[in-house]
């Protein structure tokens, strides 16, 4: 098949791919592309389209399976999806209950509708993160990089519902643009979608949240210090959790330096988000140089560890004794 025979839609998608790759692959994907669509409905041909010039967009920025940014994107892609699942179910519960509430007794000149409007509010930012988690764990990653990309759009949706007037509401609004980004932009074929690699992310996810459930709904007597707040805490503790999975795969038996890296720059956005709303918050800039040395201070410790197991198990045995 020549590209001529190849209907006008699809001669565009495969315009998508680097001109030296089309030149050299260009028949056999048209061929290909024209028999995996023949006879399917619009709604399958349309997703066929979708995976086409995804496929062709990852290997023109050299995000492909094969280039050192897919594997370092493939590592960070479920550690993002496990931060933004845990830090909105971190505060679900307090969210809840505060909603019901405000149900049962509305405030004073507000009514029933503003209570009900909120409740709903709240289940848009959080139910997709827990979806995309819940598609996660079941090894179904395509379905949870979709989910996690849109409940990325909803939440930034959400945010721009409010005027944008501090540096803790931009970076807010950045993080979670990332968060979606490095779902999408991830090759789905390298993220880890075995059994270790789906209790990997279910497990961080509910390693932030559950501690952090605990602390918002009773209270510590850290958060009544004017420079800590529930949000600074939990982004200091996801900090600690994250560390975990980092010492997991430095210290592993084949340790992928790409996809290890891949879970610093998923923690990279809101480390960014807590330092600058401390900035922001006019805090002193010793104050801000804690914070940060706070959160990167797990990550050092798991990346010695790692090295120190590494470290042992390179040291051969010592010779046996020589029988008497």
């Amino acid at each position: 098949m020549t590209a001529h025979d190849v209907p006008r839609m699809g001669r565009l998608l495969m315009a998508l791919y680097p001109a030296r790759y089309r030149a050299v692959h260009g028949q056999d994907i048209a061929a290909v592309f024209a028999d995996t669509v023949r006879g399917l409905p619009p709604r399958a041909v349309f997703r066929e389209r979708v995976d086409l010039a995804s496929h062709a967009l990852r290997l023109r920025l050299r995000i492909g399976p094969t280039d050192p940014a897919g594997r370092l994107l493939a590592g960070a892609a479920p550690v993002a999806l496990a931060i933004a699942a845990g830090r909105a179910l971190a505060f679900l519960p307090e969210q809840s209950y505060e909603a019901v509430h405000r149900i049962r007794y509305p405030f004073p000149g507000l009514g029933l509708g503003h209570a009900v409007l909120s409740a709903v509010l709240l289940l848009a930012d959080t139910l997709p993160w827990l979806l995309a988690l819940a598609f996660a764990a079941a090894g179904r990653w395509r379905a949870a990089r979709t989910t996690g990309a849109l409940a990325a759009l909803t939440g930034i949706g959400l945010q721009l519902l409010e005027p944008v007037d501090t540096l803790w509401q931009v970076y807010c609004l950045v993080s979670l643009a990332t968060a979606g980004a490095l779902l999408l932009l991830a090759p789905s074929g390298l993220v880890d979608a075995t059994a270790r690699g789906r209790w990997e992310t279910v497990g961080l996810a509910l390693g932030i949240a559950v501690p952090m459930t605990a602390v918002v709904h009773y209270g510590i007597p850290l958060l009544e210090r004017p420079t800590l707040s529930a949000a600074g805490l939990l982004t200091l503790w996801q900090c600690t959790a994250t560390a975990v999975v980092l010492l997991l795969r430095l210290s592993g038996r084949r340790p992928d330096g790409l996809r290890a890296a891949g879970v610093l720059l998923a923690l990279l956005p809101w480390l960014t988000n807590l330092v600058l709303g401390a900035a922001d918050s006019s805090q002193r800039l010793s104050v801000v140089v804690v914070y940060g040395g706070a959160c990167l201070a797990p990550s050092a410790v798991a990346a010695a560890l790692a090295g120190a197991v590494r470290l042992v198990r390179r040291t051969p045995a010592g010779e046996p004794s020589r029988p008497a």
